[in-house]
Formats: C-alpha cells, sequence, structure tokens
C-alpha cells in the first residue's frame, strides 16, 4: 500500500494513491527510467510535477513522510526551485534510461548519459553517512529535507550500484514496438522479452499475426497493391 502523506491541499490530488507508479522493473534506478514507459508521447510522463516526484519517493521508501512534507512545503513556497528539481528529476531519468537501455541491447555506454549520473552523484554522494542510531551502523542520507533534489540522491546510488555490480545485471527492454519499459530479467534461461506479457506481449503477437495474415488487396489493372 502506498504510504500516506499529509500535505497542503493543492498539492494533495497528484500524490493521491490513485495513481500509484508501477515498481516492477527489479531496481529503483530501473523503476525510476520507467516513469515514463513510452517516450514516443509525453502524456505518458508520469512525472509531471515535483508533487509527482515526492509520490513516486514516498511509494519506492526513499523519504519519509516528515522529509516529504518538508520538501513539499519547500516546493509550495519557491516554485521555480521546484521546477528546477523536476528538470534535473527527468534528466536524470533520461540519463538512465540512456545507460540502461544501452546495456540492454549490448551497446557502448553513452559518455553523456555517463556524465550526467556521475553530476548527480557529485551532489548525492556527500550526503551519504553511518548513522550509529541503531545496534548496527547503516547507511543513511543526512539534510534530506533541505534539498529538493534529495529525492534523486538514492536513486543515483542505486544505477552506480547496478552498472558496477561485480557480475553485470541482466537488464532487458521491452521488445514492445512502442514500449521503453525496463527490467532485470530474471526468467529462466534470460528469455524475457516484455514488460508484460498481459499488455506489450499479448499487443505485439496480435499486431504480428495481423500482419502475417492480411490479405493483400487486389490494384486498379487487377493486380496485387
Amino acid at each position: 500500500m502506498e504510504p500516506s502523506l499529509n500535505l497542503a491541499p493543492n498539492l494533495a490530488p497528484e500524490l493521491a494513491p490513485s495513481a500509484p507508479f508501477e515498481l516492477s522493473g527489479g531496481d529503483l534506478s530501473l523503476d525510476f527510467a520507467n516513469t515514463w514507459g513510452d517516450r514516443g508521447r509525453p502524456e505518458t510522463d508520469d512525472l509531471g510535477s515535483y508533487p509527482r516526484l515526492l509520490a513516486f519517493a514516498r511509494q519506492a521508501e526513499l523519504l519519509t513522510a516528515d522529509v516529504a512534507e518538508a520538501l513539499a512545503t519547500q516546493a509550495l513556497a519557491d516554485p521555480a526551485a521546484a521546477e528546477a528539481a523536476l528538470q534535473a528529476a527527468r534528466a536524470l531519468r533520461e540519463a538512465l534510461y540512456g545507460l540502461f537501455s544501452a546495456r540492454a541491447h549490448g551497446r557502448g555506454v553513452p559518455p553523456g548519459d555517463l556524465a550526467a549520473l556521475n553530476r548527480a552523484l557529485r551532489e548525492a554522494l556527500p550526503h551519504l553517512c553511518l548513522a550509529d542510531d541503531a545496534a548496527t551502523p547503516a547507511w543513511r542520507w543526512r539534510e534530506m529535507e533541505r534539498h529538493l533534489t534529495a529525492p534523486l540522491w538514492p536513486i543515483a546510488r542505486a544505477a552506480a550500484d547496478l552498472l558496477t555490480a561485480e557480475k553485470p545485471a541482466p537488464v532487458r527492454e521491452c521488445g514492445g514496438s512502442q514500449c521503453t519499459w525496463l527490467f532485470l530479467d530474471l526468467s529462466r534461461g534470460r528469455s524475457r522479452r516484455w514488460c508484460s506479457m498481459t499488455s506489450c506481449g499479448n499487443r505485439e503477437k496480435a499486431r504480428r499475426h495481423y500482419h502475417r495474415t492480411r490479405k493483400p488487396k487486389p490494384g486498379p489493372e487487377g493486380g496485387l497493391d
């Protein structure tokens, strides 16, 4: 269930549970890249506003409710800064898509996308520390409530971890003609092709069947078009 968050009324609608994110990519960085599943259609972009970025971060459990509330308040007070943070989020998302799409298709690392991830890491990593408020020290992010781009910090780190894993992660991109969904292929034989058989898989099969069985129409001279 999506975590609850008490916000000012004009922020609440975009954070409502009626519009949850699909977190099925198998890794935080892939789930974030998948917030725009069809890059040919701008209207399918799930990061339409800064509150939606906070909604993703809450659903992915990157922020506590208190931190999200503090960031939402800042966003209301400084809309220009919130818009800049949203644009930074979209830029990081597209860099991650470029990096992992390249890996999925066996291409080299795109230098511009890697540079964008490194910029995000330079901002994020100084805020990473070991907290001593538990029996065992654990990684924590400091001062998240003070930075509108804080939701991007754990995402950038997750992407770096996935890219540098000792055993390369089996990243795949959906085989649907209009889908750019990324996922970890953990299927037997690493043979998964679709983000979902009930959506892209069935649509692609239906499309291919149509093209195989469509009969050519007679032309004006009795020939075939």
